[in-house]
């Protein structure tokens, strides 16, 4: 494999350079990154009191990471910068020298901290200055990964790299060092750059398919067929009444409608260890696996306790909306253990990574038994089964029922009351 070739920087560079990007290369996590590069920038003598990388990314949840570095401390401090409305961006944001940079279009800002030509003219400089800090020089590098997308207004430059330090030496920043600057904070963007867009890659997969399913997908199960049978706790929900909602709602309170539903039962699956696999529509469809030769039972109360708790915080949802006029809906769910195959399924170029099998039907018709046995959770036979005694005492049995395509008649459970 070819090698950088650091012989066309000055001989100071070379050994950061070189470091940079071979850890580029080999995927150094961002904090690593950030304090190996300050820590040699120190050894090497450009006396580096703090610097703060931030890179912005593609969550639904979070619009940037910050990592806060300072000499002596460990280690990288780390903070998740969620999304804001417009007009909802916190004050010390507003008036910070990087808003006023990405603003701008500006790819460099220094500001002397101290002595004759000094420029604090942002609240934040104020602090760095009385905290001992000399000057302060920043960077901006784009990742080439622009956003278009107009609703999102507060992404100014797009995916990339902002980057300040700040000096401790008596005279701050010498010339020559802001031009070793310049060359080694672009490398620095090469090296997070990778990394980063490593992470973008496994957040919008999850985001999309769920962290066990992006998890296969960027492991390389990425081709038509590539499956495997797997046992399960499959969790199917629906809402009950929705069409009669979307009805009679336009299409930007129904979105918010049916995100709000989405919340009380989302959260619910993922704290028990279960994963959502696909929304359909007003439902959706998730999973509690069981490894090879596991005991089924304790997976069984998890998937419960999510179906459960997913039913109290939709009856308190539900209250509100009551309480200030809104539409209110019913949630369905169903519980079922079955042995499926988990991997890709479509066509050539365009896959889904989901449950496939016949379990997959029998608890979606499971689910369609809830209105007309007016029960809002209904468990298979053999869920409860798996189950064991702890929680077969808090079921009870409704009897045998056909579900279509399925060819002999169910006994299906609910809950007893």
């Amino acid at each position: 494999m070819a090698a950088f070739d650091s012989e066309l920087l000055p001989v100071s560079d070379r050994p950061l350079a070189s470091w940079l990007v071979q850890s580029g290369l080999d995927g150094l996590p961002v904090e690593q990154l950030i304090d190996g590069f300050c820590t040699r920038l120190n050894d090497a003598g450009v006396r580096i009191g703090r610097a703060f990388v931030g890179t912005a990314t593609l969550h639904p949840l979070v619009r940037a990471y910050g990592l806060t570095w300072t000499d002596g401390q460990k280690p990288v401090e780390s903070q998740a910068m969620p999304h804001r409305e417009p007009g909802e961006e916190p004050q010390n944001w507003l008036e910070s020298p990087f808003h006023y940079m990405l603003n701008n279009d500006l790819d460099e800002m220094r500001r002397p901290l101290v002595g004759p030509q000094a420029k604090r003219d942002f609240p934040v400089l104020e602090e760095f200055a009385a905290a001992g800090y000399t000057d302060w020089v920043a960077f901006a590098h784009s990742f080439g990964w622009d956003l278009s997308n107009s609703v999102l207004e507060d992404r100014q430059a797009g995916i990339g790299m902002i980057c300040s330090l700040a000096s401790v030496h008596p005279g701050g920043f010498l010339p020559a060092e802001i031009d070793r600057l310049r060359r080694l904070v672009a490398l620095l963007a090469l090296a997070i750059k990778s990394t980063v867009l490593a992470q973008l890659a496994r957040d919008i997969t999850a985001s999309y398919i769920g962290s066990d399913a992006a998890s296969h997908v960027l492991s390389g199960e990425i081709r038509r067929g590539m499956a495997q049978k797997i046992d399960a706790i499959i969790l199917w929900a629906d809402l009950r009444g929705f069409t009669g909602v979307a009805d009679r709602l336009a299409i930007e309170p129904l979105i918010e409608t049916l995100n709000g539903y989405f919340d009380c039962l989302g959260p619910a699956i993922e704290t028990q260890g279960g994963q959502v696999l696909k929304f359909l529509g007003d439902g959706l469809l998730a999973s509690f696996q069981l490894a090879s030769g596991q005991d089924p039972a304790p997976v069984c109360c998890a998937a419960l306790k999510a179906a459960e708790d997913a039913l109290a915080a939709i009856k308190l949802l539900n209250a509100e909306r009551i309480r200030t006029g809104l539409p209110v809906l019913d949630l369905d769910i169903a519980l079922h253990r079955g042995t499926v195959m988990y991997g890709n399924v479509g066509t050539g170029a365009r896959l889904d990574f989901t449950l496939i099998g016949p379990a997959v039907n029998e608890v979606s018709r499971l689910e369609h038994l809830c209105g007309v046995l007016d029960r809002n959770l209904l468990a298979s036979r053999s869920f409860a089964e798996a189950a064991g005694e702890a929680v077969m005492s808090r079921l009870v049995s409704l009897g045998l029922h056909n579900l279509r395509g399925v060819a002999e008649p169910q006994e299906v459970f609910g809950l007893s009351v």
